[in-house]
């Protein structure tokens, strides 16, 4: 008996102690893991974070921004016009990490670059959490491109509200030329601009406004290319794809 009730005694305090080290995980809010997110996007771009989850803790933030062509904002590009940009980036992950929440006073001087940093890790945070979210997608406008080309690439904003697709702008790029030369940045990539208004040709407009239409009537990126405009029509496709794969509500 007393054999009995010595080795009940180590069962339970082994027990104790797995729960005293490793907590309820009916308790934990977060999965472990990577976990990839984007702020929502505006006509200067977004925040993409790295949230990286251990316990329920963050462990670290990485940090990229990109403009509003989806060019991604280098520091040795847009310091020249931005200088305290790595700055902010390195602050801000940090402080977020120590507070362990997205919810951190701004980087002086960097207000709209640390909202978006901040909610780019809500969005991390709402992604990873154990209990699925009930909706598909997160509530807001984001920013989807698509693959570059030297001609240029499409850029897409798709505003989502309740899980559906509201709201769809797409505009396309070409490069920038001056002196009949295409300007490149001083990391030598393409400098681009949005094809104007007036740009001479009826059907990239005329497949501007169609598939934008279609994608909010079959609520899907999967819609038919406009007759004339195919290689622009795919361009949209695609950047209308990457805004939904960066709006889901899970990862």
């Amino acid at each position: 008996m007393r054999r009995f009730f010595v080795s009940s005694l180590i069962t339970v305090l082994s027990l104790a102690l797995i729960v005293f080290m490793y907590g309820n995980s009916s308790s934990r809010i977060y999965r472990d893991g990577t976990f990839n997110a984007v702020s929502q996007g505006d006509n200067y771009g977004y925040a993409m974070v790295s949230v990286v989850l251990e316990n329920d803790k963050i462990k670290s933030v990485t940090i990229k921004e990109f403009d509003g062509f989806g060019v991604e904002k280098l520091y040795e590009v847009y310091g020249q016009f931005f200088p305290t940009l790595k700055e902010a980036h390195e602050t801000l992950a940090k402080r977020i990490v120590e507070a362990n929440s997205y919810q951190v006073d701004v980087f002086t001087g960097a207000t709209g670059t640390s909202k978006k940093v901040m909610e780019a890790v809500k969005f991390a945070l709402e992604k990873a959490k154990l209990e699925p979210s009930k909706t598909k997608y997160l509530d807001g406008t984001f920013m989807g491109v698509s693959d570059f080309t030297t001609r240029g690439h499409a850029v897409a904003w798709v505003t989502i509200e309740n899980d559906k697709i509201v709201k769809v702008v797409l505009e396309e790029t070409i490069p920038s030329v001056k002196d009949g030369k295409t300007v490149v940045d001083t990391a030598g990539r393409t400098v681009w601009v949005f094809k104007p208004q007036d740009y001479p040709w009826p059907e990239f407009h005329e497949a501007k406004t169609a598939i934008a239409k279609a994608v909010i009537e079959k609520q899907t990126y999967q819609v038919d290319v406009y007759t004339g405009a195919t290689s622009s029509s795919n361009k949209f496709i695609q950047a209308v794809q990457k805004a939904l794969e960066w709006a889901k509500a899970r990862q």
